[in-house]
């Protein structure tokens, strides 16, 4: 992410668990936002200059937390045991205030 280029940079879990079919929503929804600040900005730029829709920095951060017995009930069973192993490790060596954003245990 730090190299990366272009208008528009996506970064998904390997999970699969993301449609690509909402990128599409997401997408104008960013748009969307980028040119609300874009006019805000613009209104207070010094006469002569102008900013692109390029240089609005917008970000969207999703997570399944509300999903979570809908994705329980569709995971193998070994991806549900070595996720809770995972998060029993976490719990012993970091303790109990580190949490999933995506999984509430």
């Amino acid at each position: 992410m730090l190299h990366s280029r272009g208008e528009l940079v996506l970064m998904l879990d390997a999970d699969g668990a993301t449609k690509v079919t909402d990128l599409e929503k997401l997408e104008t929804q960013m748009h969307a936002l980028a040119e609300k600040d874009k006019d805000n900005l613009s209104a207070a730029m010094p006469n002569g200059l102008s900013l692109k829709l390029s240089d609005i920095e917008v970000a969207a951060f999703g997570s399944c937390a509300r999903l979570e017995k809908q994705a329980l009930a569709t995971r193998k069973w070994y991806r549900n045991l070595l996720m809770k192993g995972f998060h029993l490790i976490v719990l012993l060596t970091a303790g109990p205030g580190i949490h999933d954003t995506q999984v509430v245990l």
